[in-house]
């Protein structure tokens, strides 16, 4: 796994854009929602729809006051439920996102933070701070690798406020199925486990909707919360 950012600390990181826009994705789909991209990701998935977010470094070098401004000033708009902590990859950054996120609690705004579920001590230190957490679990048939280990020791921080979410592809397998239901029945707190079917980024296919129904028979059976539900804000074209 890649090394962070070196330059990331309590007052400054590489940010890629703030901007305001509607959740596209999960249970709280539709929500508007200030989002902060963070530059930078520790994994390469095929379906990535921000693959200019993945390289470290990606995007600029921002202070925490500009970050705050931005929010400040579309927060001054129109009303939002929410900042949206995304990327790449906002759990490479927590020095950095801790007091930010301190500061957004207190303008009574909500956290909810975008996260590959692969940086559990990340996760331990701002968790307090998490209204929502959004964690990809990531399948080895999109992404190369194993981390299901990592996973489960993600879940174990995870704040009672998590969703799980798995991003299906036409690769996606039945033991890796078998593996997402075990992980998910172990945890701690048992999450919603949201299934997403993948937009077509990067030469990734979706699974055809037989199989993503397949997906949620056998979440179902296993005694799981689940949602079936595309990315709302292709469709809609929004960011």
């Amino acid at each position: 796994m890649r090394r962070a950012p070196a330059l990331s600390d309590a007052g400054r990181a590489r940010v890629v854009e703030v901007f305001s826009s509607l959740q596209g994705e999960g249970p709280r789909v539709g929500e508007r929602q200030i989002f902060v991209r963070l530059g930078g990701c520790n994994l390469r998935c095929d379906y990535c729809d921000e693959p200019d977010t993945i390289p470290i470094p990606s995007g600029t070098v921002w202070a925490a006051e500009r970050v705050k401004a931005g929010i400040a000033r579309l927060e001054a708009q129109r009303p939002h439920k929410a900042v949206s902590w995304t990327g790449g990859e906002p759990l490479l950054h927590p020095a950095f996102l801790e007091p930010l996120m301190r500061w957004a609690r207190a303008r009574g705004l909500q956290n909810y933070m975008e996260t590959n579920g692969t940086r559990p001590a990340a996760l331990r230190a701002l968790a307090p701070l998490c209204d929502a957490v959004a964690m990809d679990l990531k399948l080895p048939s999109s992404i190369g690798r194993d981390c299901w280990d990592l996973h489960a020791a993600f879940l174990a921080e995870a704040p009672p406020a998590t969703f799980v979410k798995v991003v299906l592809t036409a690769r996606s397998t039945d033991a890796e199925l078998r593996r997402v239901l075990a992980l998910l029945r172990a945890a701690p707190r048992r999450p919603l486990l949201v299934l997403q079917p993948a937009t077509a980024f990067g030469g990734a296919l979706p699974m055809p909707p037989a199989g993503v129904l397949r997906w949620e028979d056998a979440a179902r059976r296993a005694g799981l919360k689940t949602l079936v539900a595309p990315q709302w804000q292709h469709l809609w074209g929004v960011r």
